[in-house]
């Protein structure tokens, strides 16, 4: 009856009433329904679909190219820009997808920040998330494997740079785990009577200027987890390790004996916080959720030099923007530790500052 009536219309009819009929098909069968049907049970639909998207991509592929190509040949002897240029999905499109559902609340603010900083390792180096020179816990190379022992219960690290004559020259690592099949083996004074250097390793050296992309790379293709960083001179410019890099995309992350560690920060109330020197100044924006200004200074104690011109004395105050800091205690040749109060707003302005005191700088509004 349907194709009797289709017979007696114009053609004009026929064409309008036909592409209806395939519109309304295409969506209900085309994207309705199977988008229904993937929402309501993801996972179960991906795992059997799997299979189907598999072969159609290996299937359509190469006829994908060769059109891409083809019309790539064609434009660009015309306006010199290729097609494919425009077809794909760039890094920055997901970036904005992703910041895009975190404010609609599809992606939780972890999440959006991970995947962020996901993409942000390629523009890391190696330099901001290395424990810098002057941390390092090492051991010298003619100390005895008793002396190495001591120093892994003291410190609790199960990794060690061996260093010859100074800190500058690191000709390899102890691990923990080798001293023991080694206690295992063999007598344990004849053991502990040994010299590092007879059961060290060889060491990783890598630039400062690596960027951590490359160096999980790295870490991952040679199986180990630490690497010495060298500065332009050869000299030692830090050490990093593997947890470093993953703590850098995911947070601070502690096991059974880090319970003394809460990334260098202490809470002493809501506006009050005891800071390690070290601690870097994207850690402290994080969790005392304000905004420094771009420095070239990538933690508190340098930051703080770069305000003082100099070292500054226990005690010293000073005042920047809505931040007030005191100097709580003082290494050879760096801050140890500040306090830091949140005065008000949560941005501050590096551009200007009030000191205390002892301090140099604006005296008109310094904090006693």
């Amino acid at each position: 009856i349907f194709l009797n009536l289709l017979r007696n219309m114009s053609e004009e009819f026929v064409a309008i009433v036909s592409t209806l009929f395939i519109t309304t098909i295409l969506l209900i069968f085309g994207e309705i329904t199977p988008k229904v049907l993937a929402r309501s049970d993801p996972e179960r639909v991906f795992r059997r679909s799997i299979g189907v998207i598999r072969f159609l991509t290996r299937v359509l592929d190469p006829i994908g190219r060769l059109l891409v190509k083809t019309a790539d040949g064609i434009i660009s002897l015309r306006h010199g820009k290729k097609v494919s240029e425009d077809l794909f999905i760039t890094e920055e499109d997901i970036v904005s997808i992703v910041q895009v559902g975190g404010e609609m609340g599809v992606i939780e603010e972890e999440e959006e920040r991970i995947i962020k900083r996901a993409f942000e390792m390629k523009q890391i180096a190696v330099k901001e998330i290395m424990t810098p020179r002057v941390d390092i816990v090492a051991i010298e190379e003619n100390q005895t494997v008793k002396d190495l022992i001591e120093l892994v219960e003291d410190e609790g690290y199960s990794r060690i740079p061996v260093y010859k004559e100074t800190i500058d020259n690191i000709v390899g690592i102890c691990y923990a785990k080798d001293v023991l099949s080694i206690l295992a083996a063999k007598d344990c004074e004849e053991v502990k009577g040994m010299k590092v250097k007879d059961i060290m390793r060889e060491a990783l050296y890598v630039p400062e200027t690596m960027n951590i992309d490359e160096l999980l790379k790295i870490l991952k293709a040679k199986k180990i987890h630490i690497a010495i960083v060298v500065d332009e001179y050869g000299g030692t410019a830090g050490i990093v390790t593997l947890e470093d890099i993953i703590e850098e995309l995911f947070g601070n992350i502690m096991d059974e004996y880090d319970y003394d560690e809460i990334s260098g920060i202490r809470k002493i109330d809501e506006r009050t916080f005891v800071v390690d020197g070290t601690t870097p100044i994207n850690d402290i924006e994080i969790e005392l959720r304000v905004q420094f200004p771009e420095t070239e200074y990538e933690t508190i104690a340098g930051y703080l030099l770069e305000h003082f011109k100099r070292i500054p004395n226990v005690g010293e105050e000073a005042v920047i923007g809505n931040l007030y800091f005191k100097i709580l205690a003082v290494g050879k040749n760096r801050i140890e530790k500040v306090m830091i109060k949140i005065l008000g707003g949560e941005e501050i302005d590096g551009g200007s500052g009030e000191t205390g005191e002892n301090g140099s700088g604006s005296q008109e509004k310094g904090v006693r």
